[in-house]
Parts: structure tokens; sequence; C-alpha cells
């Protein structure tokens, strides 16, 4: 005869078994490869050369490197700031943002949440999303952007923006703002004689 306490003792490692086993799958799912980052690191400064010069500046408060997955990826999860110089080393363009993703084989890349990029021209481009290509050399969005230029004129496309890396040469899609323009016109308008 099976004495009680065994019986009760079995069918306890039993329903214990069970419930690892159905929690396992979860247990998997939160520490998966792909939800880790290979390397992290805090408070990263660092600079990218090219030939032997230095082509810019990225600071960031974290960066995460994800190379153990089918697409690798670095993530800037609480905010990114990039300069780059031109070939003479002077400021050629910025942009800031929130949170910032690379993606290593496609060499593209994305902005997200208060991006504000600047180029050498004092022009200001305010936005919430922006991508970059840097095989095509361009950044580009569908979303509202805001260009301040630097004499004070304010341009707005509510659907979207293209433009060069550097942010020199733009345009834009559904266009609507303020430009300032100029008296020239007013004043040979007053020269014109009347007929």
């Amino acid at each position: 005869m099976i004495d009680l306490k065994f019986y009760k003792l079995i069918v306890v490692i039993l329903i214990l078994l069970n419930a690892c086993t159905d929690e396992l799958p979860k247990i998997n799912r939160i520490t998966s490869k792909e939800d880790l980052p290979s390397v992290a690191i805090d408070n990263i400064e660092s600079s990218f050369t090219e030939e032997g010069r230095i082509k810019g500046i990225l600071k960031a408060k974290r960066m995460e490197v994800y190379d153990d997955v089918v697409e690798p990826y670095t993530k800037f999860p609480k905010g990114i700031s990039i300069v780059f110089f031109d070939k003479n080393g002077d400021l050629e363009s910025s942009m800031t943002a929130k949170y910032a993703i690379y993606y290593d084989k496609k060499q593209t890349w994305e902005a997200i949440g208060n991006v504000v990029m600047s180029n050498i021209k004092g022009d200001v481009l305010k936005t919430n999303h922006l991508y970059g290509d840097e095989k095509k050399q361009k950044i580009y969005t569908d979303e509202l952007v805001r260009i301040t230029k630097s004499n004070g004129s304010v341009i707005v496309a509510d659907s979207g923006f293209e433009s060069n890396s550097s942010f020199t040469i733009y345009k834009f899609i559904d266009v609507s703002g303020r430009i300032a323009i100029k008296d020239e016109f007013e004043s040979t308008a007053d020269t014109i004689p009347q007929q």
C-alpha cells in the first residue's frame, strides 16, 4: 500500500513541474538574446574619422549594440547629439534627438522625439521623426517639419521634407509658412507710372 504522505509528495512535485514547464516559454522570451544588448555603454562620447580627419562627434547618455540579431542595430534610448564637420574642420551640421536607432547593414538611421538639426547656413529644422540614408546621402520625413532660416523666415511642411545629408539642399511637400521678403518690390511699385 502507498503511504499517503508519499502520494501527496508525488502530486506536489508533479504540480510544480507542470507549473514550471508552462512558465519556461515566458522566461525564455523575457531573457532572449535578441532582447539583450551585446554591448551597453553609458555616457559615451565618440569621434569618427574619414581619411585621417574628424568627420563627427557623437554624444549619448546610453548606447546599446544589438549584433546577435538578423538585422544588427545600435540604439540610443536616452537621446543623442551628433556634430558633423566638413573637410576643412568647420561645423557642417548638427542633430539632437530624444531617441535614435542605427541599422548597420542598411546604413540607415531614425531619430525620434524633439529632433533638431542645424546646418552651416544657420537654418534650424525641427520635427518629431527624421530618417537618414547614408548610401543615398539623404535625410527625410513624412511628418510635420518646421525650418527657421537664418534670416528669420519660417517654412512649415505639413506632410514631409527631403534633403541632402548635410541639410543644405532641401525640398518640401505641402508647404505653408511666413517668408520674410525685402521691401524692394513695394518701393519700385511706387515709381511705376499710373495710366
